[in-house]
C-alpha cells in the first residue's frame, strides 16, 4: 500500500462509520490535527493502528464531527481524543468534546515531532500523518487529560495577558529608545535606567535631546526635581546638565528630535497604561491562595505568570517537575569537544522564563545572600552573567515550589550554601550595565 493511499482522508459528511466498527474492540481513539480551518482526525483501535482519516472544516462540519464521536459511543467505543496544544485553534473543540463527556488527552509537540521518522523512515510532517502520528504515541505515551482551567485562573491569564498587550511594545520602544540615545546622547544610560526609573520620561518629553536640555538648564532641573518629586539628588540633576553641555553624540536634527519625543510619549503611555493593569492584577494575584507566598519573592507579574501558564506550583508532585513545565531543567548535549556541555530545555512557556528572569534581577539587587551567591558564581566570574542568572532562576523555582507546598516564608540561606559566601559583604557588581544586557537578551535567550 503507498504512502498516498496510507494517508488517504474522507470528508466526514461523507464518512460511513461501519466501515471502522468491525474492527474496533473496546476503547476508541480518535487522534485530531488542529489548525485553524481544516482538521484531520484519524480513528484508530486500540493498538494505535488508524482505521480511517476524516478531515473537516471548523466550525462548519465540527457538529458533523461530534456527531461522528456520538455515533462512535452508541456503538459502544467510547473516544479518547488526543491533539496537540496547539496555542487556541484547539480550545473550541477540546471544550464541545469535554461538555459531551468526551476525554481529551494532550500530547507533547516534540513527542509527535520525534515520532514522525520513527513512524515511516520519513522526516516529513503534514495534517493527515500528524493523526497517524498522534494515534501511535498515544499508546506508547498517552498525553496529559486535559481539564478546562478554572474560573480564577481564567481570570489571571485574561488580566496577564492584557498586561502584555503593553509590556511587549513598552519593552520594544525601551530597547529602540536606549539606541537612539547611544547614537544622540552617550552615557546617558550611566545617568538613568530608563526601565527602572522614570524621572527622565519628563525630561525627554519637553526636551527631546542633550542640545535642547543645554539650551533651557534651569528648566531641566525644574522639570527633574518636579518629575521626582524632589527624590533626584542635587548631584545627579548637575551631572545630567554637565553630560547634556558637553556630549559626545551625533547632533540631532528637528526630525530627530521629533522622533525621540514622540517615541518617550509613546513609551509614558504604554507605561500608564501597565500600571492601570498591574493595579488590577494585585488584586486578582491577592485573591489567588497559590500566590500567597510566591508574590512577595518574585513580584506580581511573574507570580501571575506561572499561575496564568503553569498552574498552582503546589499541583506539581515536586519541585524537579515544576522546575521542568517551566523549560528550566538540564540537557545534556556531548558529541566531541562539546561532552558533558549542559542547557535549559527552554521547553515551557517563554513568558514565564522572561517575567521569572526579571524577578531574579530584582532578586540579586534586594537580597544579599543571592547577590554573594550570583558574584560566586562561575557564569559571572567569566563575564557570561546570564548563565549565572539562569542557574539563580533554577534554584528559585525550585523554593516556590517548597514555599507553596508546605506554605512557608521565603529564606534565601535555604536555599544556597552559604559556609562559603558573605552575605553581609557582597562583591560590588553595577547592576545598571550588567543587569541592562541581561535585560535586553533575557527575551532572545529564555524565550524560545
Amino acid at each position: 500500500m503507498g504512502k498516498k493511499r496510507t494517508y488517504s482522508s474522507v470528508d466526514v459528511e461523507k464518512f460511513d462509520i461501519a466501515t471502522v466498527l468491525a474492527w474496533l474492540s473496546g476503547r476508541c481513539i480518535v487522534a485530531v490535527d488542529v489548525a485553524k480551518t481544516k482538521f484531520y482526525a484519524g480513528i484508530a483501535n486500540e493498538a494505535g493502528q488508524v482505521l480511517a482519516i476524516v478531515r473537516f472544516k471548523h466550525p462548519v462540519q465540527t457538529r458533523a464531527f461530534l456527531g461522528l464521536l456520538e455515533a462512535l459511543r452508541e456503538a459502544g467505543h467510547t473516544p479518547q481524543l488526543v491533539m496537540e496544544p496547539t496555542g487556541t485553534y484547539g480550545d473550541a473543540l477540546r471544550h464541545q468534546c469535554h461538555v459531551r463527556g468526551f476525554p481529551v488527552y494532550m500530547s507533547a509537540p516534540k513527542h509527535t515531532h520525534d515520532m514522525a521518522e520513527v513512524l515511516d523512515g520519513v522526516p516529513s510532517m503534514h495534517d493527515a500523518k500528524a493523526v497517524v502520528v498522534l494515534a501511535k504515541l498515544h499508546v506508547l505515551k498517552p498525553g496529559t487529560l486535559w481539564q478546562p482551567e478554572s474560573e480564577s485562573r481564567r481570570s489571571v491569564r485574561t488580566t496577564f495577558d492584557r498586561r502584555e498587550l503593553y509590556a511587549e511594545p513598552l519593552q520594544r520602544h525601551l530597547n529602540r529608545l536606549e539606541a537612539l540615545l547611544a547614537k544622540f546622547w552617550p552615557g546617558f544610560d550611566e545617568l538613568f535606567d530608563v526601565h527602572a526609573k522614570r524621572s527622565w520620561m519628563a525630561l525627554l518629553e519637553q526636551l527631546p535631546g542633550p542640545e535642547s536640555v543645554a539650551a533651557k538648564p534651569e528648566h531641566a532641573r525644574q522639570v527633574l526635581r518636579s518629575a521626582s518629586r524632589g527624590q533626584l539628588a542635587c548631584d545627579k540633576i548637575d551631572a545630567v546638565l554637565a553630560s547634556a553641555s558637553d556630549c559626545l553624540g551625533v547632533p540631532m536634527q528637528q526630525g530627530d528630535r521629533t522622533q525621540l519625543h514622540e517615541l518617550v510619549q509613546e513609551i509614558h503611555r504604554l507605561t500608564t497604561e501597565q500600571d492601570r493593569i498591574d493595579e488590577e492584577l494585585r488584586d486578582v494575584v491577592a485573591a489567588e491562595p497559590a500566590a500567597k507566598r510566591m508574590a512577595p519573592v518574585i513580584g506580581t507579574a511573574a507570580a501571575a505568570a506561572i499561575l496564568a501558564y503553569l498552574g498552582a506550583p503546589a499541583d506539581y508532585g515536586s519541585a524537579a517537575a515544576l522546575e521542568k513545565a517551566a523549560g528550566l531543567n538540564l540537557k545534556e548535549r556531548s558529541s566531541g569537544k562539546t561532552a558533558g556541555q549542559l542547557k535549559i530545555t527552554k521547553r515551557g512557556p517563554g513568558i514565564v522564563r522572561r517575567n521569572l528572569c526579571l524577578a531574579v534581577l530584582r532578586l540579586i539587587q534586594s537580597n544579599a545572600v543571592v547577590c554573594a551567591w550570583y558574584v560566586r558564581r562561575k557564569g559571572f566570574r567569566e563575564d557570561t552573567k546570564m548563565k549565572a542568572v539562569v542557574a539563580v532562576m533554577r534554584k528559585l523555582i525550585r523554593a516556590i515550589w517548597h514555599i507553596s507546598r508546605n506554605d512557608v516564608p521565603f529564606d534565601a540561606t535555604r536555599l544556597f550554601d552559604t559556609r562559603r559566601l558573605d552575605p553581609k559583604a557582597p562583591t560590588p557588581i553595577r547592576p545598571r550595565s550588567s543587569f541592562a544586557t541581561t535585560r535586553s537578551s533575557a527575551a532572545a535567550q529564555l524565550g524560545a
